[in-house]
């Protein structure tokens, strides 16, 4: 039969998102199944992503590689998305944005 225990499961995810290990080395230094900790943490980003109502923004510096005029820019980060924006864009336009994907 099953042994089923009781984890504080955000303690865990903040444990492994300060470790540099894998998933399977977390879990097995943990002895807790990979697959089932896998599924625990999407449901928990899940439910951050959508209840946190912000939207990562981060101003760029500039690109000192390219030999074109070097301008900083906006990056705005949604999930697993990043859109670079320049820095001149108005920020009624900017806020519109955002606005599109929340």
């Amino acid at each position: 039969m099953a042994t089923y225990r009781k984890y504080n499961w955000p303690e865990l995810f903040e444990a492994f998102e300060l470790s540099k290990s894998t998933q399977t080395e977390f879990c097995k230094q943990r002895s807790i199944n990979p697959k089932y900790f896998n599924i625990k943490l999407n449901q928990h980003r899940k439910v951050t992503e959508k209840s946190s109502g912000f939207t990562r923004l981060q101003i760029a510096p500039p690109n000192h590689l390219t030999s074109e005029a070097a301008t900083s820019q906006v990056v705005i980060e949604y999930g697993q998305c990043k859109i670079h924006c320049p820095d001149s864009m108005s920020s009624s336009a900017m806020a519109d944005l955002v606005r599109q994907l929340t």
